[in-house]
């Protein structure tokens, strides 16, 4: 958590932002901020989102610096950060470094019974989304409507629109998802 805090902090003074300004544009309070940046909370996977959509960023560039574009980047399994909410119930993990013209970002997300990826449906970035449920049982909403979708199932859609994922099973649900900008 402690990493994620200084990269997000890196980030917002490389763009010379406040604490007030990067809050004002994500819609996340300054103090919220002060306390990731610090490491003393962890965020939901939806207010994530929002602070690297105010930054410009793939959500991978807080788990680490970027490489230079070098071929195929092989990330092992031990290698990979995960960043767990307590709030949410939830955790992600970039499932790819992060390196110069990525256009596409590859995440794990994993929802405990209960877990939610935001507490109120959130917009994510630009571009597109692809997730498919890896195990498990989960609620996907979009604009209102519910879907519900078990081990398999997969969904594409503009993510530029109100959506969020719920855990609505007993057993753990863990989805791949998969972000083009």
């Amino acid at each position: 958590m402690e990493q994620l805090g200084r990269q997000l902090q890196k980030l917002r003074e490389e763009r010379q932002l406040s604490l007030r300004s990067l809050g004002e544009l994500a819609g996340v309070s300054a103090s919220a901020i002060s306390q990731m940046e610090a490491g003393k909370v962890s965020p939901s996977i939806a207010t994530l989102e929002k602070i690297c959509n105010a930054l410009g960023v793939h959500i991978a560039s807080l788990f680490d610096e970027p490489q230079g574009d070098q071929g195929p980047i092989l990330l092992r399994t031990n290698e990979r950060r995960r960043v767990y909410s307590a709030d949410s119930h939830a955790s992600i993990e970039p499932l790819a470094r992060n390196f110069a013209g990525k256009k596409m970002q590859p995440i794990l997300i994993s929802l405990e019974p209960g877990g939610v990826c935001g507490e109120h449906p959130y917009t994510s970035a630009e571009g597109e989304e692809f997730a498919m449920l890896i195990a498990g049982t989960a609620e996907f909403e979009q604009q209102d409507k519910r879907y519900q979708l078990s081990q398999g199932d997969a969904v594409y859609y503009d993510p530029r629109q109100l959506h969020n994922w719920r855990n609505l099973g007993q057993d753990m649900a863990v989805l791949l998802i998969v972000v083009a900008q």
